[in-house]
């Protein structure tokens, strides 16, 4: 960071001298203007704001004494630098008793001297600029408590909170506000894929987030209120015209829900509260925003309710968390294709696209959380279930784009073993494409090396040649596609790649010593007993 610093002398030669002796930049002050008397310096710094000044004792007008008690006076944090050609008893008493840093002779005036009174500015600033981010968060964090208290129906002392929003803690005079109430979609998905100690950093950022769009302090407070809520409460100073506040509320809203989608991709719903002349009332505002929220929930719940007809049933989380088991991103694709393809038959196609979408990231969300697997970049796609206009094959190539991806973080997790990278991406390519018949011709090409390298590899490393490892793949997909029983079984076969069904059947009794058929019935029996 670099802090503002001015000169104030009568002699341009001095002023230049002083520009002359440091690297300002290095020091890390940046010179933000220059005065030649004290009426002048007045007005500099009243334009500029500088951290710093250096001032000469000795000038016309006003001098450098009556400059400092001046500037001082009315701002004590300004860090003051005197310049003087007289080493006056007088003098140095004085300003240093004004709270003046330090004392210079101009005759004695070095790039060292100057260097080691700066580098004293500077780090006075730069403590002081760290007791004030102390101060201005315990500010916060004590406006928030309050504000959340008072929101949730506990006595509290608006007083405080007023203060809060005001300059020097001055009070203002009928100061107005408004209330508005974030709702974010999709929070029963969120809490769902993040363990808690990933949800509280997550919610905090989003808080963050609020309060940057809103204005930040002392414009605004935003506080946390329960189940994806968050509650904005914005200063509108003694802005009288009912249109220019919704004007500047409405343009802190889109610039809300805009920084939303494009910092976490989440989509939101933003309610506001009309005008509150005093907090007191906010309570009642706040709750009288809660119930346009919830009853937008309970026209939605009650629309999911009477669309009749299955949506994501038992059995097909059973089935996808089978195709995940084996990382397998086209049966996932297919079976989400089979339940989002789903004849309408008078269902609501948003509610419809909504309620499946989100119960189908749900299922993905425990299924990575399971393996331990970071799903971060889940909830970023949520979003697009949000957008105007959305169809359900758009919503349904998102959510089999989640799916997609997972079993390709599934796939890593289970392949980063001992196997060489070699070896690994063909494993990885074998759980990918063994419906194909995949070979160990394509598989080099695909990697780049030769099939005679890749077939050292990996009979050196797992023991057993590639279209051992693939017929093994295979074998153990069809045991859980068995299980699931979904799929009859003279079908079988081509989702797994087979020439035909007698073929499977063989490959099968050699791999576990008994037929598919009595293979799931003795699964069967075994289940049931």
């Amino acid at each position: 960071m670099n802090w503002k610093i001015a000169f104030i002398d009568d002699e341009p030669l001095v002023r230049n001298h002083l520009r002359s002796l440091l690297e300002w930049e290095k020091e890390g002050f940046a010179i933000c203007g220059e005065a030649g008397d004290g009426l002048q310096a007045l007005e500099l710094v009243k334009l500029q704001q500088p951290d710093a000044v250096i001032v000469d004792m000795s000038m016309p007008g006003m001098n450098g004494l009556a400059l400092t008690r001046y500037l001082l006076t009315a701002n004590p944090r300004l860090k003051v630098i005197v310049l003087s050609s007289y080493d006056s008893f007088e003098y140095v008493r004085g300003s240093l008793s004004y709270g003046a840093v330090d004392y210079l002779l101009k005759h004695r005036l070095t790039s060292e001297t100057l260097s080691t009174v700066v580098g004293k500015v500077r780090s006075q600033l730069e403590e002081q600029e760290a007791e004030s981010r102390v101060k201005e968060q315990a500010d916060i964090a004590l406006a928030r408590s309050i504000l959340r208290d008072h929101l949730m129906g506990v006595e509290v002392d608006l007083q405080l909170l007023g203060q809060y929003f005001s300059d020097n803690k001055s009070s203002i005079d009928k100061p107005r506000w408004v209330l508005m109430l974030v709702q974010l979609a999709h929070y029963d998905v969120l809490t769902a894929r993040l363990k808690e100690q990933e949800l509280i950093p997550y919610l905090r950022s989003v808080t963050d987030l609020c309060e940057q769009a809103a204005g930040g302090y002392p414009l605004s407070c935003t506080v946390a209120m329960d189940r994806g809520r968050w509650a904005v409460l914005l200063n509108c100073g003694k802005e009288r015209s009912e249109y220019t506040v919704a004007q500047w509320v409405s343009a802190k809203s889109a610039r809300l829900e805009s920084s939303l989608k494009l910092y976490m991709n989440l989509a939101a719903s933003i309610h506001i509260s009309p005008i509150i002349l005093s907090l007191d009332h906010s309570r009642e505002d706040y709750h009288n925003l809660v119930q346009q929220v919830e009853g937008q929930a309970e026209q939605f719940i009650h629309a999911r309710l009477s669309a009749k007809g299955p949506y994501v049933t038992i059995g097909h989380e059973k089935r996808l968390l089978a195709a995940m088991e084996a990382a397998d991103a086209q049966e996932a694709v297919e079976i989400i294709q089979g339940i989002m393809g789903t004849e309408m038959q008078g269902k609501d196609e948003r509610v419809f696209q909504e309620r499946v979408s989100a119960e189908l990231v749900q299922i993905a969300a425990k299924i990575a959380r399971k393996a331990d697997v970071s799903a971060d970049w889940m909830v970023e796609g949520l979003s697009i279930f949000q957008r105007p206009g959305l169809t359900n094959e758009q919503a349904q190539a998102a959510v089999c784009g989640i799916y997609t991806r997972l079993a390709q973080e599934l796939q890593r997790l289970n392949f980063s073993s001992s196997h060489s990278r070699h070896v690994r991406q063909a494993l990885q390519i074998i759980a990918a494409r063994y419906r194909e018949g995949i070979t160990l011709e394509e598989t080099a090409e695909m990697l780049g090396i030769t099939p005679s390298y890749l077939s050292r590899l990996v009979k050196e490393e797992s023991g057993r040649t590639f279209t051992e490892l693939l017929t093994e793949h295979r074998v153990e997909r069809s045991k859980l596609l068995l299980l699931e029983g979904d799929t009859p079984l003279k079908e079988l076969h081509t989702k797994l790649g087979f020439s035909s069904n007698s073929y499977f059947i063989r490959v099968f009794k050699e791999a576990t010593g008994e037929t598919p058929n009595v293979y799931m019935q003795r699964n069967k029996e075994r289940s049931e007993s």
